[in-house]
């Protein structure tokens, strides 16, 4: 039973007791709110999936620490053994029903953990010297093949992780980007979200791809072609959330998309805050490159699909299609446009001026949250903007203001604007419960 049903079932009994409902009424909404058949907890979920990856640990260390004494062909049945095992018992277990279903889910995660260690294990036994990512590029294919074979999100999940250490090994340790890492996430695990309609796999899919492109996009243009990367990589984010069909088993999926653009998006604007940081996300260059159609297909690629993609959320706005797009979202297209714009200009422009206009995207942005929040009686975007608002300030403390004059009428400011936050919030949430009492 989860949290909603918890409470409806409370609350149920609760009127029941008060002569509110009568018993055949009280009958009518359980049966009307009844949990589906085969429903299994996230905690259920949780608990298996971790359970399988410290059981593969314990196992592993145990074999390590007797590890000299087997001899190798006893090595050898161990590990495929107990990778059979597992997986035999996942196939077994995942025809059943019920909470079973993931405990075979589980087990098989146990059988692809322990793929991974006998990659390495069998390496350590005939003194195979690898390049060794490939041992990671060798276990991802196997848990994206389960995946698959399974529609099992936790393989998955597994799969993108393994991805991103993949490439990141490469391009972080042998210098060697590697895009194959990102093609294969994207048409590996992206299909497979879209299947099972999974915000958890999304999530972890998308904190992968993040690194990826953070990665090649640095490789190959350096600090400023990540960050460009970045920043047009959250805006497609931010449309895409906007472009997502608006049922309900899309609506994680929306959310996750809307965090992860969203985050991204303001963590762009607020680095470009700081004049000395703008100088160098900004003035972005890839003429002396010896690879520039890499550096150009991260820097402009990324950012032709963001703009296309907000262009498509224009057009549904304009027909009153889709969801009705808050002022901090325009801001998310208008400073991306900004900040190709100010990267052609190369060293034409003043780091101050670069950094003033994302100082008024940041200041925007927040001003939006606490006004909504304030109107609506959401406590989540009143403190969000706040902590927004509170973290430009105190930056401009620190690399702006100089005088001690300026800074404390700043600080005077500063506070006057929260006391009013509290005090309209505290005004208008009273009117709005005094308006649904009404109704």
């Amino acid at each position: 039973m989860n949290k909603q049903q918890r409470w409806l079932t409370t609350e149920v009994e609760r009127w029941t007791a008060a002569n509110i409902i009568s018993g055949e009424q009280a009958a009518a909404i359980r049966a009307l709110y009844r949990e589906p058949v085969g429903a299994i907890s996230w905690g259920l979920i949780v608990f298996f999936g971790i359970g399988a990856v410290v059981v593969g640990l314990g196992v592993i260390l145990l074999f390590a620490y007797n590890w000299d004494a087997i001899p190798k062909f006893g090595k050898l049945a161990l590990i495929f053994a107990a990778i059979t095992a597992a997986h035999a018992g996942g196939v077994i277990q995942g025809r059943r029903e019920g909470w079973r279903v993931k405990l075979g889910e589980g087990l098989s995660l146990l059988g692809t953990m322990g793929f991974g260690a006998g990659i390495w294990l069998v390496a350590q036994i005939y003194s195979i010297n690898e390049h060794f990512p490939a041992g990671f590029f060798i276990w991802a294919l196997g848990a994206l093949a389960m995946a698959w074979a399974l529609r099992s999100v936790a393989h998955g999940m597994l799969a993108a992780v393994l991805l991103a250490i993949w490439g990141l090994s490469e391009t972080l340790g042998f210098d060697t980007p590697m895009d194959w890492a990102t093609l294969l996430l994207v048409g590996g695990v992206g299909p497979l979200v879209w299947r099972e309609r999974s915000a958890p796999l999304l999530a972890v899919g998308l904190a992968a791809l993040y690194v990826l492109l953070l990665g090649n996009a640095a490789h190959w243009g350096g600090t400023a072609g990540a960050f460009a990367a970045a920043f047009s990589f959250s805006a497609l984010w931010v449309a895409a959330g906007k472009l997502m069909p608006e049922r309900e088993e899309s609506a994680a999926m929306r959310r996750v998309a809307a965090f992860f653009g969203v985050t991204g998006f303001v963590v762009c604007a607020y680095f470009a805050s700081f004049h000395s940081a703008a100088k160098h996300l900004l003035r972005w260059s890839v003429k002396g490159s010896d690879h520039l159609a890499y550096a150009w297909a991260y820097h402009w690629g990324l950012f032709v699909v963001a703009a296309v993609a907000w262009v498509l959320v224009a057009l549904r706005a304009r027909r009153g299609q889709g969801q009705r797009l808050m002022v901090e979202e325009w801001l998310c297209p208008i400073a991306l446009v900004y900040s190709q714009l100010v990267g052609l200009a190369g060293g034409g422009l003043d780091a101050w001026f670069m950094a003033v206009v994302f100082n008024l995207v940041c200041f925007g942005v927040a001003s939006a949250w606490m006004v909504r929040g304030c109107r609506e009686s959401r406590m989540r975007p009143v403190v969000l903007g706040s902590v927004l608002l509170s973290c430009v300030v105190f930056a401009r403390y620190f690399d702006l203001f100089e005088s001690l004059a300026v800074r404390g009428a700043v600080f005077v400011v500063f506070g006057a604007v929260l006391f009013a936050e509290g005090f309209f919030y505290r005004k208008l949430r009273a009117t709005n419960e005094q308006g649904r009492a009404d109704s």
